[in-house]
């Protein structure tokens, strides 16, 4: 146990190392972010939003830069071929938590730069709490780290991989897709955490789910 923590904690060290030396994924979710962003701000203005709106637009804006960048975690490692000496250094468990890791801290990074940018340059378009919005930021950015490590397994010997990873991350993500935007909805109307209790409990819970599944699929893909 103490052993394969370790091994995980070096392989997440190694991805993190490697994304801040290449800034692959960092740029390409920060091009995303920053050209969304403008966007959505020079198109609304000063307007109020209705919530609704300001849900989907969120949520548009999360998933996409989640995808843009977390899909490749596993993708990057078959490209360079160092795949296959990963797979003769390493067991599968702390590649999949290693590998899980980072993928959470991105999608953090990046969900909560977008949060930030969109407070700050769109600020009349969210009507709630930004503390709410930040609490739920971070479990929809867990749920789609726990949810796209897996894809990005699964792709990362296919062919059309930018095709397959939003393929194959819609049906996977589609349970928090749903929460999120009930969740984000209500806190654009002003709603706060204590009347969301149930559907914070369901992403926690589909958090959990989604990480004890990938990890039993992870290991068969991992030994073919």
């Amino acid at each position: 146990m103490g052993e394969g923590f370790i091994q995980a904690i070096a392989i997440a060290r190694k991805d993190l190392y490697s994304e801040l030396r290449t800034r692959y994924s960092l740029n390409a979710t920060g091009m995303f972010v920053a050209v969304v962003v403008t966007v959505v701000a020079f198109s609304i203005g000063p307007e109020r939003l209705n919530p609704a709106i300001t849900a989907g637009l969120l949520w548009i804006c999360l998933f996409f830069a989640s995808v843009t960048g977390l899909s490749r975690s596993f993708v990057v490692e078959q490209e360079r071929g160092t795949i296959l000496l990963l797979r003769l250094t390493a067991p599968s468990t702390p590649v999949y938590f290693g590998k899980l890791l980072v993928n959470m801290v991105l999608a953090l990074v990046a969900n909560g730069l977008i949060v930030i940018l969109f407070l700050i340059f769109i600020p009349d378009a969210y009507g709630g709490d930004s503390g709410t919005l930040l609490v739920i930021t971070f479990l929809l950015s867990m749920g789609l780290g726990a949810a796209l490590t897996i894809v990005s397994a699964i792709i990362a010997r296919a062919s059309a991989r930018s095709l397959l990873s939003t393929v194959l991350s819609f049906p996977i993500i589609l349970p928090l897709i749903i929460l999120g935007v009930d969740l984000l909805r209500r806190g654009a109307d002003g709603k706060g955490l204590e009347v969301m209790i149930e559907e914070l409990l369901l992403i926690s819970a589909y958090i959990i789910v989604a990480i004890a599944m990938s990890y039993i699929l992870f290991d068969m893909l991992w030994k073919e």
